[in-house]
């Protein structure tokens, strides 16, 4: 009787370990892909700002900034009627004249495993 509520015992805790470890839970079943929302990122010695909503990198060192324009690399940003509004404090930054002459990182963006 005794080894009967052991069995019982330790097929119940067996079970419960099993699901714990293999079942799934809300967040699992339905992931959210980081393309879908916007963060920050540190790759290759370098923050960069993934947008959602464009769907592109972007990056400053502090005196200009920059987005990653796929396979043309990165690329000054001109700036857009909607950037800051949302998100980001305001400054007096502006944009360098097309004589100004801008030397454009050349490190990689974090491309996210299919």
């Amino acid at each position: 009787m005794r080894s009967t509520r052991i069995w019982i015992v330790c097929a119940a805790l067996l079970a419960l370990f099993g699901t714990a470890l293999l079942g799934t839970s809300s967040s699992r079943a339905q992931p959210t892909r980081q393309e879908d929302r916007s963060y920050w990122r540190h790759h290759g010695g370098h923050w960069s700002h993934w947008d959602a909503r464009d769907r592109r990198w972007y990056y400053t060192d502090g005196r200009h900034w920059y987005y990653h324009g796929g396979n043309n690399g990165w690329q000054l940003y001109r700036f857009d009627k909607t950037f800051g509004r949302d998100g980001f404090e305001r400054g007096g930054y502006v944009v360098p004249g097309p004589d100004a002459k801008v030397v454009v990182p050349r490190h990689e963006v974090y491309v996210v495993p299919r």
